[in-house]
């Protein structure tokens, strides 16, 4: 059985769960508006986005355990030629910053997303509470979401995967705002996902996103 064979026969309904979960937050989102611009300095809420991550990183890999599939390739943990690979990633990188830099004064993405803070680390708990979120946000949260839009949405999606990874990531930030942006992002790295077979590139990528957002965030306060 070929690895594309495998990831088909993931049922679409492992999605159902993530898909409820998503729906739910943008909907609170819509309902409520809340201040994420300095998430990085609240203990709360890293600890509890480090573990809605970590509940999503298993939760992809038991639903491809329980279809009895492999799990590295039908989650497309492949190898591909590094230096192949870096350059596809490396386009899409600053395809996605370039981007980024036109939409950002409009929509403010790394402020409502909680990777911008506002101001410099007061106090040593600030910084320790940077630390973890620079785990949580750089690390924990793009592995979580390359295995479960870019894997999981790969493996149960069959030919829509890559526009409908995409919507569910959008959905999945649950700020209407940025809809959009984050929808073209998703393209983007499913693109790379897709072109390469493996969800490497595209993790590297979203990690890069991620670190860079934080690092200028610091830098400019």
């Amino acid at each position: 059985m070929t690895a594309e064979a495998a990831e088909r026969r993931v049922s679409p309904w492992w999605l159902l769960a993530p898909v409820l979960l998503f729906a739910g937050n943008f909907l609170a989102a819509l309902a409520v508006s809340t201040d994420q611009s300095n998430l990085v300095y609240h203990l709360s809420d890293v600890v509890s986005t480090a573990v809605v991550d970590l509940v999503l990183m298993g939760y992809a890999v038991l639903a491809v355990t329980v279809s009895r599939l492999p799990v590295a390739p039908t989650l497309a943990l492949r190898r591909v030629p590094l230096r192949w690979g870096a350059k596809l990633a490396a386009l899409v990188f600053v395809t996605l910053v370039v981007l980024d830099a036109v939409s950002e004064p409009l929509v403010h993405a790394g402020k409502k997303q909680g990777i911008a803070p506002t101001h410099a680390p007061r106090g040593q708990r600030q910084w320790i509470v940077l630390a973890l979120a620079l785990i949580a946000l750089v690390v924990i949260a793009p592995v979580a979401e390359e295995l479960i839009f870019r894997g999981l949405c790969f493996a149960t999606m069959g030919r829509y995967a890559l526009p409908g990874s995409a919507a569910l990531f959008a959905v999945a930030h649950g700020l209407p705002v940025l809809l959009v942006p984050i929808f073209v992002a998703g393209l983007a790295i499913g693109w790379l996902r897709a072109h390469t077979g493996s969800l490497y590139p595209g993790l590297a990528v979203h990690i890069a996103l991620n670190a860079s957002a934080l690092a200028v965030a610091l830098a400019g306060t």
